[in-house]
């Protein structure tokens, strides 16, 4: 099967909304054995719309869309779908029944025009949305495009419909659809290495002729995608687990998990696990990696306290980092930062503390401290290890690669605790 994404919004041509709608669609498709050849986005614009579907529809087996199926006066989706497909948009009672009691159950007075979310076109299939009220739409066309079957499947815009509504009726489908055709993938994720390194790992990996490597770096992480396509699930499957396997070998540590997994997850797991407590001080972060730490549903059975200690007066009034460490030292410093971890802790009263302080710039720098100094730590009863890193770019990446390596210094030591 052959899939093109069709993202609908003003919003996204502007690039004021960045895309992951169809980052997303992409990914799960590909999981579900269909290959997504094209993405494409078009405003809010009926004509636009009309004419998008079409081309799209000329080309491929199944279209995606998301975006436009609200009761606004520009969610004009459905009714370009109606025209694109020569089929009459038809109320559909069952679908707005659903409306009606979603806004009952949410105690909010019926808008008569919400209920234009209850209108498909003719022959098309409401997709239940069980967070909001926009159904999707699943449309089936057979036509001289090619002489195949085709798919339409609208969703909704907002991320949050557009993914339940996916998981739930539309990826199912789609897969008994896909039939035998398998296409099987696995992500490793990595954190403290760049591309060039594992691209040197790769190379000492053997990589079937069936399997498809990727690398996504995100600052100073690399996803590495594995992809088998063809061939039967089983088969697909070894392939995948011999080359991990060996990949594991070669990468170690650096690998901390993989496919959906975060970081922040995989430090909550361990942290759990270990029946560990953690307390954060954060100077140049300001707060950063507290707030991947909290993204993890749960984090506060083990995350008790979290300081952003920017003045060097809450460093010694609340951390008890010596002013003649700060004087002699200066707060950004190996010192500094050991004494901050076990200051947090023992405010705290946690099992680790982890401590971050340096500069972001783009200023404050001396030839000595350079912009992007950072030092962490991490502190326990038996003792305290502390890093020193030199980060390029501006003030936002040099904050964010801080705390990607600060996560996972915390990782690797209570792995180890």
């Amino acid at each position: 099967m052959r899939a093109a994404i069709l993202s609908i919004g003003s919003e996204l041509t502007s690039g004021q909304t960045v895309n992951t709608n169809a980052a997303y669609l992409a990914r799960r498709l590909q999981e579900a054995g269909v290959a997504c050849a094209r993405h494409l986005a078009v405003p809010d614009e009926a004509p636009v719309i009309v004419d998008a579907v079409r081309e799209t529809l000329a080309g491929h087996h199944l279209v995606i869309l998301t975006g436009g199926l609200g009761p606004t006066f520009d969610d004009v989706t459905a009714s370009a779908l109606a025209q694109a497909t020569n089929r009459p948009l038809r109320f559909v009672p069952e679908v707005g029944r659903r409306v009606r009691l979603f806004y009952r159950a949410h105690h909010r007075r019926l808008n008569r025009l919400a209920l234009r979310q209850a209108s498909l076109p003719r022959g098309a299939q409401a997709l239940p949305n069980p967070v909001g009220t926009a159904p999707g739409i699943w449309l089936e066309l057979n036509g001289p495009a090619g002489g195949y079957h085709r798919t339409l499947v609208a969703l909704p815009g907002v991320p949050r419909e557009m993914r339940a509504i996916m998981e739930r009726s539309v990826l199912p489908r789609l897969r008994r659809m896909a039939g035998r055709s398998s296409i099987a993938t696995r992500t490793l994720r990595t954190v403290g290495l760049v591309e060039l390194q594992i691209q040197e790992a790769l190379r000492a990996v053997r990589i079937p002729r069936v399997m498809q490597v990727g690398l996504y770096p995100n600052l100073l992480a690399v996803d590495v995608r594995l992809t088998v396509t063809g061939g039967s699930l089983p088969s697909a499957r070894r392939h995948l687990n011999r080359v991990e396997r060996a990949l594991r070998h070669h990468l170690g540590e650096a690998i901390y998990g993989q496919d959906d997994q975060t970081l922040e997850d995989v430090i909550g797991k361990t942290l759990t696990r270990n029946r560990l407590t953690l307390a954060v001080a954060e100077s140049c972060t300001g707060g950063l990696v507290s707030d991947h730490l909290t993204d993890v549903p749960g984090s506060s059975r083990y995350l008790i306290m979290s300081v952003v200690a920017y003045h060097n007066r809450v460093k010694q009034e609340l951390l008890g980092v010596p002013e003649a460490t700060l004087k002699r030292y200066g707060a950004v410093s190996a010192q500094v930062a050991s004494a901050m971890a076990r200051g947090v802790r023992r405010c705290a009263g946690s099992d680790l503390g982890l401590a971050i302080t340096g500069i972001a710039g783009p200023g404050g720098g001396t030839p000595r401290k350079p912009v992007g100094l950072v030092y962490m730590a991490v502190s326990d009863r038996r003792g305290t290890v502390v890093k020193r890193y030199q980060f390029h770019g501006d003030r936002l990446a040099i904050k964010s690669q801080a705390a990607q390596l600060a996560l996972d210094l915390l990782r690797r030591h209570a792995a180890n605790t």
